[in-house]
């Protein structure tokens, strides 16, 4: 389904505008280190914010919370800048603990969990952080979901991390946690026993289940892969309810209204977490996989056998080090992107490159494709050098010097339309008021500068004889031979190898 054309061509800058204005980044490491970055937005790179120590043993899971409304009008002072929600880390060592990021506390409060639960692995805030702009305002969150390795689903209330409801979770163990936008709903997959399942957190209990492929059969007994990672996704269509989870080298997109499968593929490497991404009204799915590729995929309606996808970033050629593995993948907005691999380089890529390349125009494609099958192909490999970037790289760091990376969640914040709105109100009720003031003296300064500018070139007759003229049409037909020849590569490369 992928195409086997190389598209991983970097850069560390990219043509369009960021559309944010600052980006917050945590991680958690094998060692139990938390760190944290700001992306200073003018330079385009990563500022260290705090490093250190805050468990014993690995960093299980990281999330951030949404900030209270009461807390975020603080932001409106221009002198201080908008700040994440409170920052909950979960750790081997079966101690959860918050951190402030705006306050760079490494450690605002601890809890212990119970030891019969086991080790914390996985966590998410209800209702959970909101990067893409609704038309709801977000409220604040006001619980936390911890699962657990022992299989319990804990939800504790984030004001004082008392615990409200304990839920019978999964055998074998939580493996992943989603909160639904709207803090109402929650998906959590298993360690070992298949199982999806959805939580009315209204009523704190289960609402449905759903099981996954079985990987293998031995001894009588069905064995299923560890489901890694769900994620919801917001679409334009406020009706419309979309998940995605992976599990093995599997990768399931799902409409919650209908159950249908949107996206259902087996990709070339195991696939440790994903993406979804919204980006001028459809749908993506970025997988971050164990072999170093960055697959992004087009989610539509389930109807077609064509599967639109580009492979972003390929795969290591050989055995895989280490350091090559993408280990995690957080979205932010507007398909831009936080990756995390094992030699702990932390990156900010933009993948617009990579979407816009997989929604290049087919009709136009199909229109040209009988002419190019009388055309010459020689010119075919000169054209490759001139392709879109299918990834920008904005900025990578290196925690330390190579730490293992166990964990990420990212924040970004972008301004509101509302504040957009009234702000060119502004400058446009500026702009009028400028118009009436302009000084007299100065408008007769580019009278003047109108009156000399010559106006006799443009009166000019070009004359060009019969061979030039023919030189350059011959030239106009050659560059339309090439454009359509650049077509239909485009066409074969997003759409041909689908079959």
């Amino acid at each position: 389904i992928l195409s086997k054309k190389r598209h991983n061509k970097l850069t560390m800058a990219n043509s369009d505008e960021a559309p944010f204005s600052k980006v917050v980044v945590a991680v958690g490491t094998y060692d139990g280190v938390l760190a944290g970055w700001e992306m200073d937005m003018e330079k385009k790179k990563f500022k260290i914010a705090f490093a250190t120590p805050v468990h014993e043993g690995s960093v299980r899971s990281m999330v951030m919370a949404q900030p209270h409304p009461d807390s975020s009008d603080k932001n409106d002072n221009p002198q201080q800048s908008p700040q994440p929600g409170a920052l909950l880390s979960c750790g081997y060592d079966e101690v959860l603990r918050t951190h402030d990021f705006s306050k760079r506390l490494n450690s605002s409060g601890e809890v212990r969990t119970p030891a019969e639960f086991g080790t914390p692995v996985c966590s998410g805030f209800a209702p959970p952080m909101m990067l893409e702009p609704s038309a709801t305002p977000p409220q604040g969150s006001t619980h936390c979901l911890v699962g657990f390795s022992e299989g319990k689903l804990v939800i504790y209330k984030k004001r004082d991390w008392s615990v409200q409801h304990v839920l019978a979770g999964h055998e074998g163990g939580v493996a992943c946690i989603s909160v639904h936008p709207s803090g109402k709903m929650a998906l959590t997959g298993g360690e070992s026993d298949g199982k999806l399942k959805l939580w009315d957190l209204t009523k704190g209990r289960l609402a449905f289940v759903s099981k996954i492929n079985p990987a293998q059969t031995k001894g009588g007994r069905t064995q299923y892969e560890a489901i890694a990672n769900i994620v919801w996704g917001v679409t334009n269509d406020e009706t419309k309810q979309v998940y995605a989870f992976c599990y093995g080298n599997h990768v399931t997109v799902r409409d919650v209204g209908s159950g249908q499968d949107l996206l259902d593929v087996d990709l070339p490497s195991k696939v440790n977490q994903v993406c979804l991404m919204s980006y001028q009204q459809d749908l993506y799915v970025a997988a971050a996989c164990n072999d170093g590729s960055l697959p992004v995929l087009a989610v539509e309606d389930g109807s077609s056998e064509e599967i639109r996808a580009i492979m972003a970033i390929e795969p290591v050629d050989g055995p895989v080090a280490g350091e090559e593995r993408f280990k995690c993948i957080h979205s932010l907005v507007e398909g831009h992107v936080v990756t995390a691999n094992s030699a702990g380089v932390i990156s900010l890529m933009d993948l617009r490159g990579a979407i816009r390349m997989i929604t290049t125009d087919q009709e136009q494609a199909n229109d040209d494709s009988d002419s190019d099958r009388a055309g010459n192909s020689d010119e075919d490999d000169s054209d490759d050098d001139e392709e879109e970037l299918a990834v920008d790289i904005i900025d990578g760091v290196q925690l330390g010097s190579g730490a293992r990376v166990t964990s990420l969640t990212a924040w970004c914040y972008t301004q509101q339309e509302s504040d957009d709105s009234s702000q060119s109100d502004e400058e446009e009720a500026g702009v009028e008021e400028e118009e009436k003031e302009v000084p007299e003296n100065i408008k007769e300064k580019e009278n003047s500068k109108k009156r000399q500018r010559p106006d006799s070139d443009s009166n000019k007759n070009v004359t060009i004889d019969d061979d030039a003229l023919q030189r350059a049409r011959d030239l106009v037909a050659s560059a339309k031979k090439i454009q359509k020849r650049k077509n239909k590569k485009k066409k074969h490369k997003q759409g041909g190898a689908t079959s």
